[in-house]
């Protein structure tokens, strides 16, 4: 297999800049991977802090008698707390929108970032090869 086919999987299936770094381009990978650990720390801190109170509160109402789990009817008790945590995360929607964004670009990008260094090396070791 050809590193830029290579490279390309490593940053498409394991994480993004991957490939970079198994292209021994370190600085080139960073671009990918720090962008995409800060937008993964920013989903999944604010998905935690904004289910946890909603979760706390279930449980309390739940222990003062407040709610009253039916085995019956899981349902009911499932629409209201995806309701309760799609309220809480509206606060945040923009946000989580712009993280997700960064996600999704810095993982294509870091594909074909880790394609085109992988070709520029095949070119090279192939124009090496003919000489």
């Amino acid at each position: 297999m050809k590193k830029a086919t290579k490279a390309a999987l490593y940053s498409g299936l394991v994480f993004p800049g991957v490939g970079l770094l198994w292209l021994k381009q370190y600085a080139r990978a960073a671009i990918f991977i720090i962008p995409t650990l800060t937008a993964l720390w920013y989903l999944c801190s604010t998905i935690y802090h904004t289910i946890a109170p909603v979760y706390a509160k279930m449980l309390r109402d739940a222990e003062e008698g407040i709610l009253v789990v039916d085995p019956t009817n899981l349902t009911s008790l499932s629409l209201k707390l995806n309701q309760e945590i799609a309220q809480s995360l509206s606060a945040h929607q923009g946000a989580l929108d712009l993280a997700k964004g960064i996600l999704i670009a810095a993982w294509l990008c870091s594909i074909v970032s880790s394609y085109f260094a992988g070709k520029k090396l095949d070119l090279a070791a192939t124009t090496e090869n003919n000489q």
